[in-house]
Protein backbone atom coordinates (compact mmCIF):
# COMPACT_ATOMS: atom_id res chain seq x y z
CA UNK A 1 0.00 0.00 0.00
CA UNK A 2 1.30 3.45 -0.75
CA UNK A 3 -0.04 6.10 1.44
CA UNK A 4 -0.40 10.01 1.00
CA UNK A 5 -2.28 11.85 3.33
CA UNK A 6 -4.55 15.24 3.73
CA UNK A 7 -5.48 17.27 6.54
CA UNK A 8 -8.39 16.68 8.17
CA UNK A 9 -10.11 19.96 8.01
CA UNK A 10 -9.58 20.35 4.62
CA UNK A 11 -11.60 16.89 3.71
CA UNK A 12 -14.66 18.89 5.23
CA UNK A 13 -15.83 15.71 6.47
CA UNK A 14 -15.14 16.42 9.78
CA UNK A 15 -16.73 18.58 12.75
CA UNK A 16 -14.43 21.76 13.87
CA UNK A 17 -14.48 20.19 17.31
CA UNK A 18 -13.06 16.98 16.17
CA UNK A 19 -10.47 18.91 14.18
CA UNK A 20 -9.38 21.23 16.93
CA UNK A 21 -9.08 17.81 19.23
CA UNK A 22 -7.26 16.61 17.15
CA UNK A 23 -4.67 19.24 16.95
CA UNK A 24 -5.25 19.83 20.83
CA UNK A 25 -6.55 23.64 20.52
CA UNK A 26 -6.42 25.35 23.66
CA UNK A 27 -10.36 25.65 24.48
CA UNK A 28 -11.34 21.85 23.86
CA UNK A 29 -8.26 20.73 26.88
CA UNK A 30 -10.60 21.50 29.41
CA UNK A 31 -12.92 18.20 28.22
CA UNK A 32 -10.35 15.48 28.28
CA UNK A 33 -7.70 13.98 30.46
CA UNK A 34 -4.77 13.23 28.64
CA UNK A 35 -3.37 14.45 25.59
CA UNK A 36 -3.80 12.06 22.38
CA UNK A 37 0.41 11.56 22.33
CA UNK A 38 2.19 8.37 23.12
CA UNK A 39 4.10 9.69 25.48
CA UNK A 40 1.45 10.25 28.36
CA UNK A 41 0.53 6.49 28.77
CA UNK A 42 3.12 5.30 31.51
CA UNK A 43 0.92 8.41 33.37
CA UNK A 44 -2.29 6.72 32.12
CA UNK A 45 -1.21 3.48 33.24
CA UNK A 46 -0.23 4.44 36.62
CA UNK A 47 -3.69 6.78 37.29
CA UNK A 48 -5.55 3.17 36.07
CA UNK A 49 -4.02 1.24 38.64
CA UNK A 50 -5.10 2.91 40.96
CA UNK A 51 -8.83 1.53 40.35
CA UNK A 52 -9.39 -1.85 41.82
CA UNK A 53 -10.92 -4.35 38.29
CA UNK A 54 -10.88 -7.72 39.16
CA UNK A 55 -8.79 -8.87 36.94
CA UNK A 56 -9.42 -12.79 37.76
CA UNK A 57 -13.08 -12.61 37.62
CA UNK A 58 -13.13 -10.60 33.94
CA UNK A 59 -10.71 -13.03 32.38
CA UNK A 60 -13.29 -16.52 33.46
CA UNK A 61 -16.15 -14.29 32.00
CA UNK A 62 -14.47 -13.54 28.93
CA UNK A 63 -13.73 -17.12 28.08
CA UNK A 64 -17.08 -18.13 29.53
CA UNK A 65 -18.17 -15.94 26.37
CA UNK A 66 -16.05 -17.42 23.61
CA UNK A 67 -17.29 -20.97 25.17
CA UNK A 68 -20.72 -20.23 24.54
CA UNK A 69 -20.07 -19.18 20.95
CA UNK A 70 -20.25 -22.73 18.99
CA UNK A 71 -17.22 -23.79 16.74
CA UNK A 72 -15.20 -20.31 17.27
CA UNK A 73 -11.35 -21.28 17.32
CA UNK A 74 -9.78 -19.11 19.82
CA UNK A 75 -5.96 -18.83 18.87
CA UNK A 76 -3.10 -19.28 20.53
CA UNK A 77 -3.05 -15.08 20.74
CA UNK A 78 -6.53 -14.27 21.90
CA UNK A 79 -5.72 -17.26 24.85
CA UNK A 80 -2.56 -15.71 26.01
CA UNK A 81 -4.96 -12.46 26.04
CA UNK A 82 -7.35 -13.59 27.93
CA UNK A 83 -5.28 -14.75 30.45
CA UNK A 84 -3.19 -11.76 30.43
CA UNK A 85 -6.10 -9.66 31.92
CA UNK A 86 -5.38 -11.23 34.96
CA UNK A 87 -1.67 -10.17 35.37
CA UNK A 88 -1.80 -6.51 36.80
CA UNK A 89 0.41 -5.02 33.62
CA UNK A 90 -1.73 -5.85 31.22
CA UNK A 91 -3.98 -3.00 29.97
CA UNK A 92 -6.41 -2.90 27.34
CA UNK A 93 -7.22 -0.42 23.71
CA UNK A 94 -10.57 -0.70 23.28
CA UNK A 95 -13.12 0.01 20.26
CA UNK A 96 -16.72 -0.58 20.56
CA UNK A 97 -18.91 -0.82 17.29
CA UNK A 98 -22.64 -2.02 17.04
CA UNK A 99 -23.13 -5.39 15.23
CA UNK A 100 -23.17 -3.73 11.61
CA UNK A 101 -24.01 -7.27 9.67
CA UNK A 102 -21.48 -8.95 7.82
CA UNK A 103 -18.67 -6.28 8.99
CA UNK A 104 -20.75 -3.27 7.65
CA UNK A 105 -19.11 -0.34 6.39
CA UNK A 106 -15.18 0.06 6.31
CA UNK A 107 -14.70 2.53 9.12
CA UNK A 108 -15.98 -0.57 11.66
CA UNK A 109 -12.75 -3.02 9.99
CA UNK A 110 -10.57 -0.10 10.32
CA UNK A 111 -11.45 0.50 14.00
CA UNK A 112 -10.41 -2.53 14.79
CA UNK A 113 -7.44 -2.46 12.67
CA UNK A 114 -5.80 0.50 14.37
CA UNK A 115 -6.84 -1.32 17.97
CA UNK A 116 -4.22 -4.08 16.91
CA UNK A 117 -2.24 -1.62 15.24
CA UNK A 118 -2.05 0.48 18.13
CA UNK A 119 -1.09 -2.21 21.20
CA UNK A 120 1.70 -3.75 19.26
CA UNK A 121 2.77 0.56 18.75
CA UNK A 122 2.57 0.66 22.37
CA UNK A 123 4.13 -2.92 22.93
CA UNK A 124 7.77 -1.66 21.17
CA UNK A 125 7.57 1.90 22.81
CA UNK A 126 6.36 0.42 26.67
CA UNK A 127 7.99 -3.59 26.45
CA UNK A 128 7.39 -3.75 30.57
CA UNK A 129 3.50 -3.98 29.90
CA UNK A 130 0.96 -5.95 27.78
CA UNK A 131 -0.99 -4.05 25.60
CA UNK A 132 -4.75 -6.45 24.67
CA UNK A 133 -6.39 -5.37 21.58
CA UNK A 134 -10.61 -5.33 22.81
CA UNK A 135 -13.32 -5.12 20.17
CA UNK A 136 -16.39 -4.22 22.97
CA UNK A 137 -19.58 -5.42 20.86
CA UNK A 138 -22.37 -2.74 21.08
CA UNK A 139 -25.06 -5.97 21.19
CA UNK A 140 -27.24 -3.89 23.02
CA UNK A 141 -27.84 -1.33 20.60
CA UNK A 142 -31.75 -1.73 19.17
CA UNK A 143 -31.24 0.80 16.63
CA UNK A 144 -31.76 -1.90 13.56
CA UNK A 145 -32.05 0.18 10.60
CA UNK A 146 -27.97 1.26 11.31
CA UNK A 147 -26.81 -2.32 11.37
CA UNK A 148 -29.42 -4.21 9.09
CA UNK A 149 -27.68 -3.47 5.70
CA UNK A 150 -24.23 -2.94 3.53
CA UNK A 151 -22.96 -1.75 0.38
CA UNK A 152 -20.92 -4.16 -1.75
CA UNK A 153 -19.73 -2.70 -4.68
CA UNK A 154 -22.14 0.11 -4.68
CA UNK A 155 -25.03 -1.88 -3.94
CA UNK A 156 -27.21 -2.70 -1.28
CA UNK A 157 -27.94 -5.53 0.98
CA UNK A 158 -30.61 -5.05 3.50
CA UNK A 159 -31.69 -7.87 5.86
CA UNK A 160 -35.33 -6.49 6.63
CA UNK A 161 -36.55 -9.08 9.48
CA UNK A 162 -36.90 -6.48 12.10
CA UNK A 163 -37.35 -8.51 15.50
CA UNK A 164 -37.21 -5.84 17.80
CA UNK A 165 -34.98 -5.47 21.22
CA UNK A 166 -30.89 -5.57 20.80
CA UNK A 167 -30.01 -6.84 18.22
CA UNK A 168 -27.65 -9.18 19.66
CA UNK A 169 -30.43 -11.43 20.72
CA UNK A 170 -31.89 -11.19 17.05
CA UNK A 171 -32.29 -14.41 16.04
CA UNK A 172 -30.04 -15.50 12.90
CA UNK A 173 -32.65 -17.97 10.78
CA UNK A 174 -34.06 -15.64 8.12
CA UNK A 175 -30.45 -14.70 7.04
CA UNK A 176 -29.93 -17.21 4.79
CA UNK A 177 -31.37 -14.76 1.77
CA UNK A 178 -28.71 -11.90 2.75
CA UNK A 179 -26.28 -14.53 2.10
CA UNK A 180 -27.29 -15.34 -1.16
CA UNK A 181 -27.53 -12.21 -2.62
CA UNK A 182 -24.18 -11.26 -1.65
CA UNK A 183 -22.93 -14.18 -3.23
CA UNK A 184 -24.15 -13.37 -6.22
CA UNK A 185 -22.92 -9.78 -5.90
CA UNK A 186 -19.15 -10.86 -5.24
CA UNK A 187 -18.87 -13.12 -8.03
CA UNK A 188 -15.72 -14.83 -8.02
CA UNK A 189 -12.78 -12.74 -7.23
CA UNK A 190 -9.76 -14.61 -5.91
CA UNK A 191 -10.88 -14.90 -2.39
CA UNK A 192 -14.92 -14.61 -3.03
CA UNK A 193 -15.45 -17.98 -2.37
CA UNK A 194 -13.46 -18.17 0.88
CA UNK A 195 -14.85 -15.27 1.98
CA UNK A 196 -18.56 -16.35 1.58
CA UNK A 197 -17.56 -19.84 3.93
CA UNK A 198 -16.28 -17.11 5.89
CA UNK A 199 -19.71 -15.50 6.00
CA UNK A 200 -22.04 -18.61 6.16
CA UNK A 201 -20.34 -20.27 8.71
CA UNK A 202 -20.81 -17.14 11.10
CA UNK A 203 -24.61 -16.99 10.48
CA UNK A 204 -25.11 -20.48 11.31
CA UNK A 205 -25.06 -18.54 15.01
CA UNK A 206 -28.00 -18.81 16.25
CA UNK A 207 -28.44 -14.83 16.93
CA UNK A 208 -26.18 -11.61 15.59
CA UNK A 209 -24.12 -11.50 18.98
CA UNK A 210 -22.58 -14.84 18.28
CA UNK A 211 -22.66 -14.30 14.49
CA UNK A 212 -20.76 -10.91 15.15
CA UNK A 213 -18.20 -12.78 17.71
CA UNK A 214 -17.72 -15.72 14.91
CA UNK A 215 -17.02 -13.02 12.18
CA UNK A 216 -14.83 -10.82 13.89
CA UNK A 217 -12.28 -13.45 15.29
CA UNK A 218 -12.47 -15.30 12.31
CA UNK A 219 -10.80 -12.44 11.02
CA UNK A 220 -8.98 -10.35 13.76
CA UNK A 221 -8.11 -13.47 16.31
CA UNK A 222 -4.98 -14.15 14.92
CA UNK A 223 -3.49 -10.68 15.66
CA UNK A 224 -5.24 -11.45 19.67
CA UNK A 225 -7.85 -9.38 19.31
CA UNK A 226 -10.37 -9.83 22.63
CA UNK A 227 -13.78 -9.87 22.03
CA UNK A 228 -16.15 -8.56 24.82
CA UNK A 229 -20.12 -8.67 24.54
CA UNK A 230 -21.48 -6.02 27.18
CA UNK A 231 -25.05 -8.00 27.28
CA UNK A 232 -23.47 -10.04 30.13
CA UNK A 233 -24.99 -10.64 33.75
CA UNK A 234 -22.00 -10.55 35.45
CA UNK A 235 -19.86 -7.68 34.01
CA UNK A 236 -23.61 -5.55 34.52
CA UNK A 237 -23.10 -6.93 38.17
CA UNK A 238 -20.21 -4.93 38.71
CA UNK A 239 -22.07 -2.45 37.19
CA UNK A 240 -25.10 -2.30 39.12
CA UNK A 241 -23.83 0.56 41.82
CA UNK A 242 -23.69 2.97 39.07
CA UNK A 243 -27.06 1.82 38.03
CA UNK A 244 -28.92 2.20 40.97
CA UNK A 245 -27.20 5.67 41.74
CA UNK A 246 -28.53 6.67 38.60
CA UNK A 247 -32.50 5.42 38.91
CA UNK A 248 -32.04 7.24 42.92
CA UNK A 249 -30.38 10.13 42.20
CA UNK A 250 -29.90 10.57 38.69
CA UNK A 251 -26.55 13.02 38.44
CA UNK A 252 -25.53 11.80 35.04
CA UNK A 253 -27.96 14.43 33.17
CA UNK A 254 -26.88 17.45 35.31
CA UNK A 255 -23.19 16.60 35.00
CA UNK A 256 -23.22 16.33 30.96
CA UNK A 257 -25.66 19.19 30.70
CA UNK A 258 -23.31 21.48 32.74
CA UNK A 259 -20.84 20.15 30.15
CA UNK A 260 -22.34 20.43 27.05
CA UNK A 261 -23.11 24.02 28.10
CA UNK A 262 -19.64 24.29 28.33
CA UNK A 263 -18.89 23.60 24.61
CA UNK A 264 -21.06 25.46 23.59
CA UNK A 265 -20.27 28.64 24.87
CA UNK A 266 -16.71 27.11 23.14
CA UNK A 267 -18.50 27.31 20.00
CA UNK A 268 -19.29 23.38 19.78
CA UNK A 269 -22.42 21.23 19.25
CA UNK A 270 -23.33 18.68 21.38
CA UNK A 271 -23.38 15.05 20.24
CA UNK A 272 -25.47 13.04 22.44
CA UNK A 273 -28.34 13.66 24.94
CA UNK A 274 -28.83 12.67 28.14
CA UNK A 275 -32.08 11.30 29.49
CA UNK A 276 -33.36 12.07 33.07
CA UNK A 277 -32.58 8.34 33.56
CA UNK A 278 -30.16 6.83 31.34
CA UNK A 279 -30.65 3.37 30.97
CA UNK A 280 -33.38 1.17 29.23
CA UNK A 281 -35.18 -1.97 30.55
CA UNK A 282 -34.01 -5.17 28.71
CA UNK A 283 -36.38 -8.11 27.63
CA UNK A 284 -35.70 -10.78 24.76
CA UNK A 285 -37.33 -8.75 21.78
CA UNK A 286 -37.74 -5.27 23.46
CA UNK A 287 -35.16 -2.08 24.92
CA UNK A 288 -36.92 0.71 26.07
CA UNK A 289 -36.32 3.70 28.11
CA UNK A 290 -36.89 3.29 31.94
CA UNK A 291 -38.48 7.11 33.48
CA UNK A 292 -39.71 8.08 36.97
CA UNK A 293 -42.89 9.69 36.96
CA UNK A 294 -43.25 11.92 39.58
CA UNK A 295 -47.13 12.02 40.03
CA UNK A 296 -47.61 8.15 40.78
CA UNK A 297 -44.22 7.79 42.47
CA UNK A 298 -43.33 5.06 40.08
CA UNK A 299 -40.47 3.51 37.72
CA UNK A 300 -42.45 3.34 34.45
CA UNK A 301 -41.10 1.27 31.33
CA UNK A 302 -42.08 3.56 28.12
CA UNK A 303 -44.90 2.04 25.51
CA UNK A 304 -45.72 -1.25 28.36
CA UNK A 305 -47.70 -2.07 31.48
CA UNK A 306 -44.44 -2.81 33.22
CA UNK A 307 -44.22 -0.42 36.20
CA UNK A 308 -42.14 -0.25 39.42
CA UNK A 309 -42.10 1.48 43.21
CA UNK A 310 -38.22 2.21 44.01
CA UNK A 311 -37.92 -0.75 46.60
CA UNK A 312 -39.29 -3.25 43.89
CA UNK A 313 -36.87 -1.65 41.00
CA UNK A 314 -33.71 -1.78 43.40
CA UNK A 315 -34.99 -5.33 43.77
CA UNK A 316 -35.23 -5.85 40.11
CA UNK A 317 -31.72 -4.56 40.03
CA UNK A 318 -30.48 -6.94 42.02
CA UNK A 319 -31.97 -9.78 40.92
CA UNK A 320 -31.42 -8.79 37.21
CA UNK A 321 -28.59 -6.66 36.58
CA UNK A 322 -28.93 -7.89 32.59
CA UNK A 323 -32.21 -6.70 32.39
CA UNK A 324 -30.87 -3.17 32.71
CA UNK A 325 -28.83 -1.51 29.69
CA UNK A 326 -27.00 1.76 29.76
CA UNK A 327 -27.39 4.21 26.87
CA UNK A 328 -25.01 6.27 25.30
CA UNK A 329 -24.27 8.60 28.02
CA UNK A 330 -23.78 5.53 30.46
CA UNK A 331 -22.11 2.89 28.15
CA UNK A 332 -18.67 4.57 28.15
CA UNK A 333 -18.34 4.43 31.83
CA UNK A 334 -19.93 0.63 32.53
CA UNK A 335 -16.81 -0.63 29.70
CA UNK A 336 -13.89 2.01 31.18
CA UNK A 337 -15.31 0.63 34.78
CA UNK A 338 -14.80 -3.08 34.27
CA UNK A 339 -12.04 -3.04 31.80
CA UNK A 340 -8.16 -2.57 32.75
CA UNK A 341 -8.57 0.48 29.68
CA UNK A 342 -6.19 3.17 29.30
CA UNK A 343 -7.30 4.36 25.77
CA UNK A 344 -10.52 4.47 23.42
CA UNK A 345 -10.49 4.48 19.99
CA UNK A 346 -13.81 6.15 17.94
CA UNK A 347 -14.73 7.75 15.24
CA UNK A 348 -15.42 11.67 15.04
CA UNK A 349 -19.14 11.03 16.54
CA UNK A 350 -17.66 9.01 18.90
CA UNK A 351 -15.26 11.09 20.41
CA UNK A 352 -18.13 14.33 20.06
CA UNK A 353 -19.70 12.27 22.55
CA UNK A 354 -17.01 11.10 24.93
CA UNK A 355 -15.93 14.63 25.54
CA UNK A 356 -19.40 15.45 26.88
CA UNK A 357 -18.71 12.57 29.66
CA UNK A 358 -15.63 13.51 31.21
CA UNK A 359 -17.99 14.92 34.77
CA UNK A 360 -19.53 11.55 34.97
CA UNK A 361 -16.13 9.42 35.28
CA UNK A 362 -14.91 12.47 37.51
CA UNK A 363 -17.84 11.59 39.73
CA UNK A 364 -17.48 7.78 40.33
CA UNK A 365 -14.03 7.97 39.97
CA UNK A 366 -13.70 5.92 37.18
CA UNK A 367 -10.28 7.03 34.60
CA UNK A 368 -11.61 9.10 31.87
CA UNK A 369 -9.37 7.21 29.40
CA UNK A 370 -7.10 8.88 26.65
CA UNK A 371 -9.32 9.61 23.27
CA UNK A 372 -7.65 8.78 20.31
CA UNK A 373 -9.45 9.12 16.71
CA UNK A 374 -9.43 6.29 14.59
CA UNK A 375 -7.70 6.32 11.34
CA UNK A 376 -9.88 7.62 8.57
CA UNK A 377 -8.68 6.55 4.72
CA UNK A 378 -10.06 6.60 1.18
CA UNK A 379 -9.09 3.47 -0.74
CA UNK A 380 -7.81 3.86 -4.18
CA UNK A 381 -7.52 0.78 -6.59
CA UNK A 382 -5.17 0.53 -9.52
CA UNK A 383 -7.54 1.07 -12.22
CA UNK A 384 -8.90 4.27 -10.93
CA UNK A 385 -5.91 5.54 -9.93
CA UNK A 386 -4.69 5.49 -13.59
CA UNK A 387 -7.75 7.49 -14.33
CA UNK A 388 -6.81 10.38 -11.78
CA UNK A 389 -3.34 10.13 -13.57
CA UNK A 390 -4.88 10.39 -16.59
CA UNK A 391 -6.61 13.58 -15.79
CA UNK A 392 -3.53 14.93 -14.09
CA UNK A 393 -5.09 15.27 -10.28
CA UNK A 394 -4.68 13.35 -7.46
CA UNK A 395 -6.82 11.78 -5.28
CA UNK A 396 -7.07 14.02 -2.59
CA UNK A 397 -8.38 16.75 -5.31
CA UNK A 398 -11.64 14.72 -5.39
CA UNK A 399 -12.61 15.88 -1.97
CA UNK A 400 -13.94 18.88 -3.68
CA UNK A 401 -17.53 19.36 -4.85
CA UNK A 402 -18.28 17.82 -7.92
CA UNK A 403 -19.53 21.32 -9.89
CA UNK A 404 -16.59 22.57 -8.44
CA UNK A 405 -14.12 19.87 -10.09
CA UNK A 406 -16.00 20.10 -12.90
CA UNK A 407 -15.39 24.02 -13.27
CA UNK A 408 -11.77 23.32 -12.41
CA UNK A 409 -11.00 20.68 -15.34
CA UNK A 410 -12.57 23.20 -17.73
CA UNK A 411 -10.60 25.46 -17.09
CA UNK A 412 -7.92 23.38 -17.58
CA UNK A 413 -8.77 22.33 -21.04
CA UNK A 414 -9.94 26.04 -22.66
CA UNK A 415 -7.17 28.85 -23.34
CA UNK A 416 -10.42 31.23 -23.31
CA UNK A 417 -11.22 33.18 -19.84
CA UNK A 418 -15.14 32.80 -20.04
CA UNK A 419 -15.70 35.01 -16.80
CA UNK A 420 -17.70 37.23 -17.71
CA UNK A 421 -18.03 39.26 -14.71
CA UNK A 422 -15.52 42.61 -16.08
CA UNK A 423 -17.44 42.53 -18.98
CA UNK A 424 -20.75 42.81 -16.49
CA UNK A 425 -18.83 45.90 -14.58
CA UNK A 426 -18.46 47.96 -17.72
CA UNK A 427 -22.10 47.73 -18.96
CA UNK A 428 -22.78 48.58 -14.92
CA UNK A 429 -20.80 51.27 -15.29
CA UNK A 430 -22.27 52.36 -18.63
CA UNK A 431 -25.58 52.17 -17.62
CA UNK A 432 -24.55 54.25 -14.38
CA UNK A 433 -23.81 57.02 -16.41
CA UNK A 434 -27.46 56.29 -18.74
CA UNK A 435 -29.23 56.80 -15.52
CA UNK A 436 -27.11 60.25 -14.50
CA UNK A 437 -27.90 61.02 -17.95
CA UNK A 438 -32.06 60.24 -17.56
CA UNK A 439 -32.43 62.19 -14.41
CA UNK A 440 -30.76 65.29 -16.11
CA UNK A 441 -33.45 64.69 -18.55
CA UNK A 442 -36.34 62.84 -17.31
CA UNK A 443 -36.40 61.44 -13.63
CA UNK A 444 -39.18 59.32 -14.77
CA UNK A 445 -36.74 57.38 -17.16
CA UNK A 446 -34.39 56.29 -14.39
CA UNK A 447 -36.32 53.16 -13.85
CA UNK A 448 -36.20 51.97 -17.52
CA UNK A 449 -33.10 52.51 -17.58
CA UNK A 450 -32.26 50.26 -14.33
CA UNK A 451 -34.61 47.70 -15.94
CA UNK A 452 -32.62 47.53 -19.14
CA UNK A 453 -29.69 46.81 -17.05
CA UNK A 454 -30.77 43.81 -15.50
CA UNK A 455 -31.87 42.85 -18.62
CA UNK A 456 -28.29 42.91 -20.29
CA UNK A 457 -26.80 41.22 -17.39
CA UNK A 458 -28.87 38.40 -17.07
CA UNK A 459 -28.14 38.21 -21.19
CA UNK A 460 -24.62 38.34 -20.47
CA UNK A 461 -25.04 35.88 -17.93
CA UNK A 462 -26.69 33.54 -20.61
CA UNK A 463 -24.22 34.01 -22.98
CA UNK A 464 -21.98 32.53 -20.68
CA UNK A 465 -23.93 29.54 -19.85
CA UNK A 466 -24.04 28.64 -23.78
CA UNK A 467 -19.65 29.33 -23.89
CA UNK A 468 -19.87 26.62 -20.99
CA UNK A 469 -22.33 24.42 -22.42
CA UNK A 470 -20.17 24.18 -25.37
CA UNK A 471 -17.35 23.69 -23.75
CA UNK A 472 -18.64 20.96 -21.59
CA UNK A 473 -20.07 19.52 -24.81
CA UNK A 474 -16.33 19.47 -26.06
CA UNK A 475 -15.10 17.62 -23.23
CA UNK A 476 -18.47 15.47 -22.46
CA UNK A 477 -16.42 12.04 -22.08
CA UNK A 478 -13.79 13.60 -19.28
CA UNK A 479 -16.41 15.36 -17.15
CA UNK A 480 -18.14 11.91 -16.85
CA UNK A 481 -15.68 10.21 -15.96
CA UNK A 482 -14.72 12.83 -13.17
CA UNK A 483 -18.40 12.22 -12.10
CA UNK A 484 -17.59 8.50 -12.10
CA UNK A 485 -14.52 8.77 -10.30
CA UNK A 486 -16.38 10.98 -7.62
CA UNK A 487 -19.06 8.58 -7.00
CA UNK A 488 -16.69 5.98 -6.80
CA UNK A 489 -14.52 7.33 -4.34
CA UNK A 490 -17.52 9.19 -1.95
CA UNK A 491 -20.44 7.18 -2.83
CA UNK A 492 -23.67 9.02 -1.98
CA UNK A 493 -21.64 11.93 -1.14
CA UNK A 494 -20.25 10.05 1.81
CA UNK A 495 -16.55 9.23 2.54
CA UNK A 496 -16.42 5.95 1.19
CA UNK A 497 -15.62 4.55 4.89
CA UNK A 498 -18.84 5.43 5.71
CA UNK A 499 -20.71 3.18 3.07
CA UNK A 500 -18.87 0.68 1.11
CA UNK A 501 -18.26 -3.04 3.23
CA UNK A 502 -14.84 -4.32 3.11
CA UNK A 503 -16.05 -7.53 1.28
CA UNK A 504 -15.70 -5.68 -2.06
CA UNK A 505 -11.61 -5.46 -1.27
CA UNK A 506 -11.29 -8.82 0.91
CA UNK A 507 -12.91 -10.79 -2.08
CA UNK A 508 -9.90 -9.11 -4.17
CA UNK A 509 -7.06 -9.21 -2.24
CA UNK A 510 -7.83 -11.38 0.80
CA UNK A 511 -5.78 -11.52 4.28
CA UNK A 512 -3.46 -9.53 3.03
CA UNK A 513 -6.08 -6.19 2.43
CA UNK A 514 -6.07 -6.47 6.22
CA UNK A 515 -2.58 -6.99 7.24
CA UNK A 516 -1.99 -4.04 4.90
CA UNK A 517 -4.41 -1.71 6.93
CA UNK A 518 -2.75 -2.58 10.11
CA UNK A 519 0.48 -1.93 9.27
CA UNK A 520 -0.49 1.28 7.50
CA UNK A 521 -2.68 2.49 10.21
CA UNK A 522 -0.61 4.77 13.05
CA UNK A 523 -2.54 5.67 15.71
CA UNK A 524 -0.77 9.11 16.43
CA UNK A 525 -0.95 10.06 13.20
CA UNK A 526 -2.83 12.80 13.13
CA UNK A 527 -4.10 13.29 9.13
CA UNK A 528 -6.23 11.50 6.49
CA UNK A 529 -4.61 8.59 4.77
CA UNK A 530 -5.25 8.56 1.38
CA UNK A 531 -3.94 4.67 0.60
CA UNK A 532 -3.50 3.53 -3.34
CA UNK A 533 -4.15 -0.27 -3.54
CA UNK A 534 -1.61 -2.46 -4.82
CA UNK A 535 -2.95 -4.87 -8.04
CA UNK A 536 -3.07 -8.64 -7.63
Amino acid sequence: MMTRTINFSDTSYFSKLVVNYQAQEKDVQYFFQYSNTIEIIEQIITDKQKENIDRNNLSEIILQQYNACAGIQQSEKVLQNISAFRTPNSFCIVTAHQLNILGGPLYFIYKIAQTISTCTQLKEKYPAYNFIPVYWMGSEDHDFEEVNHISVFNKKIEWTDKQGGATGRYATQSFAVVLEELKTILGTDKYAAALMDLFTSAYQQENLSKATRYLVNAIFGKYGLVIIDGDDVQLKQQFSAVMQDELLHQHAVKLVNEQIAKLEAAGYKQQAFPRQINLFYLEQNSRTRIEYDLETEKYIVLNTSISFSKEEILQELKKHPERFSPNVILRPLYQQKVLPAIAYIGGGGELSYWLQLKPIFEYYKVNFPQLILRNSALLVNMSTLKKIDKIGWTAADFFQDLELLKKLFIAQKTDENIDVSECKIEIENTFLKLQELAKNIDGSLINAVGAELQKTLQSIDSIQKRFLKSIKQKNETELAQIEKIKSLLFPNHSLQERVENFSSYYAIYGDAFLQDLINTFDVYHKEFLLINLNSQ
